[in-house]
């Protein structure tokens, strides 16, 4: 009977392992491939790009998502695509976005704001921030964490 009842306890114990060990690799899966799920589901807001600061009410935005995808407004144009893990970090895959025209300051910070996307291979982020980095981490963008 103890043996019965000390393999009972073993096999609880295997199983929790079990449980903790697919529970991390959730977790993991759910920090890939854009570093962290904290980054995940809010819009950020980009404050500055390149050296420019951007304006509150340019109705720019980013948004990752768990499974890699990511969506957004230049301020003008509407934008997706995905976002993979790379050697040196993370890589934003080829955008696709609407081709509406727009003012040319608008569009030039567009185009600067969806440059940095796509030259980022670093993302860190703290609090309510998030910053975009090249390979050699210099900072492309910062953004901040605003309501949808």
């Amino acid at each position: 009977m103890k043996a019965v009842v000390g393999f009972g306890f073993f096999l609880l114990f295997l199983a929790g392992i079990a449980f903790v060990t697919l529970q991390g690799r959730q977790m993991a899966q759910q920090n890939m491939p854009g570093g962290g799920a904290g980054m995940a589901g809010k819009n950020w807001r980009p404050i500055v790009v390149g050296a420019e600061s951007m304006p509150d009410d340019g109705g720019m935005f980013v948004q990752f998502a768990v499974d890699g995808s990511i969506q957004g407004n230049g301020g003008c144009n509407s934008f997706s695509g995905s976002l993979e893990k790379s050697e040196s970090g993370v890589t934003v895959g080829s955008l696709r976005a609407t081709r509406m025209a727009c003012a040319e300051k608008v569009m030039q910070r567009e185009t600067a704001f969806i440059a940095a996307l796509q030259d980022a291979k670093q993302f860190e982020m703290g609090g309510d921030r998030l910053q975009l980095l090249d390979d050699n981490r210099t900072l492309l963008a910062e953004f901040v964490a605003v309501e949808k």
